[in-house]
């Protein structure tokens, strides 16, 4: 073979070899790239959600479904706002009217604007459910996918096995007029109930699943929060069954007096035999039962703050006390009967949760539950609050309210 074609064919040889080796680094290169991909998105909705937040015994909670209910925390948020704005605005939009509202805003906006702030909120609550779960097996609680479908209906409006919730049509009525019985065409019409039925309850509630959809909120968080809801009303049930229905009660007249001084002038009066009520109204500073002689009527302990709470039950029935002094001023009270007596409805509720409270707080010094430290990471930040509700928040609370371009509304929320 000639030289100059030995030379050629070494050369080509090269130049194979270097283009297979620039092709070789190239897949490499691209099936590098393709793994770092494939593995981000694995990783981004695969392994992440499936990582474990919180675990106590065989509970857990997994990044999906935290981040979901933070989701659904902040969604919830955003309605309070709404329906705040609302009423607001119903009430006459005033600035006046805006100081009811004001620090309840301010306080809801913040923390949505702070998301470590809601996700901290949401790891303890999470935190107590597991401990709930945990329990709730204990005692024998179950609470399955019939009785959450029926938790839905009811929440819904719709009741299957009882009667259907009436919602407004009308349908005119005749009125007899002449004798072949022809309706009066100036008859009135009257309001008939149009039945809630299952198919109007479905298309309801699939018109919500579609709306927190969109919010990145899932029919199995709706329905985890439903079962937790009735796992924490069954445990208050057995943990406040000893709580009694009946409490002491004191009946108690007062007069509130800015200092002490004043408060032992009225005493002196008292000793002298003036009359209670009179003096009340005389002296008195508690403008909502001054005119009445003070009269605070019948409570249990509770409502009232401590030092004077102390004080009432302390008295005899007919006795008047010293000067209690709290932050509203110095009291001069008057015991008009001490007895046990039904708690109200709200009183009642009041001991059933604080003794659920109690138990509560016992378990979770019981339980240990491990937390990812990385759960911040999981933490999102949508739903968020529309721009233009922050800016006509803002405005509200400058004196200078500019409606914003989309006024809020019940439906908004949804």
């Amino acid at each position: 073979m000639p030289p100059q074609n030995k030379k050629f064919l070494a050369q080509k040889q090269r130049e194979d070899r270097q283009k297979r080796i620039i092709i070789i680094a190239t897949i490499s290169v691209l099936v590098i790239v393709f793994a770092l991909v494939a593995y981000g998105v694995i990783d981004r909705y695969v392994l992440a959600p499936q990582t474990v937040i919180i675990e106590l015994e065989d509970k857990t909670v997994k990044a999906d479904e935290f981040e979901q209910q933070v989701r659904w925390r902040r969604r919830n948020m955003i309605v309070d706002i709404d329906q705040m704005l609302m009423t607001f605005q119903q009430l006459g939009g005033t600035p006046e009217v805006f100081s009811f509202f004001e620090q309840q805003l301010m306080v809801a906006v913040t923390s949505l604007q702070q998301p470590l702030l809601v996700g901290q909120e949401v790891l303890q609550s999470l935190t107590q459910d597991i401990i709930l779960e945990v329990e709730a097996e204990k005692m024998g609680i179950i609470v399955d996918d019939a009785r959450i479908d029926r938790e839905i209906q009811e929440a819904f409006g719709f009741y299957a096995d009882g009667t259907p919730t009436p919602a407004v049509t009308q349908a005119p009525t005749s009125t007899p007029s002449d004798s072949d019985g022809s309706p009066d065409p100036t008859a009135t019409p009257l309001l008939q109930p149009t039945e809630y039925t299952e198919d109007l309850f479905n298309d309801n509630f699939q018109e919500f699943l579609n709306n927190i959809k969109l919010e990145g909120i899932s029919e199995s968080t709706i329905r985890q929060v439903i079962k937790m809801s009735v796992i924490r009303q069954e445990i208050i049930e057995i943990v406040s069954a000893d709580v009694s229905k009946e409490a002491e009660h004191v009946w108690i007249r007062h007069i509130l007096v800015e200092d002490e001084d004043t408060a032992n002038e009225v005493l002196e009066k008292l000793a002298d035999g003036e009359d209670f009520a009179d003096l009340a109204a005389e002296y008195s500073i508690d403008t909502a039962n001054k005119d009445n002689g003070g009269d605070l009527d019948w409570f249990t302990r509770g409502q009232m703050v401590p030092a004077f709470e102390e004080a009432a039950f302390a008295l005899e029935v007919g006795e008047v006390s010293d000067p209690v002094q709290t932050d509203f001023g110095f009291h001069i009270l008057e015991s008009l009967g001490k007895d046990d007596l039904l708690l109200d409805p709200s009183s009642y509720d009041q001991l059933r949760n604080n003794a659920y409270n109690e138990w509560l707080t016992e378990k979770e010094s019981e339980y240990q539950p491990i937390i990812n430290e990385d759960w911040i990471k999981y933490i999102p930040t949508e739903p968020s609050l529309p721009q233009e509700y922050v800016t006509y928040i803002q405005t509200l609370s400058s004196g200078q309210p500019q409606l914003p371009e989309i006024i809020p509304t019940a439906e908004s929320g949804e």
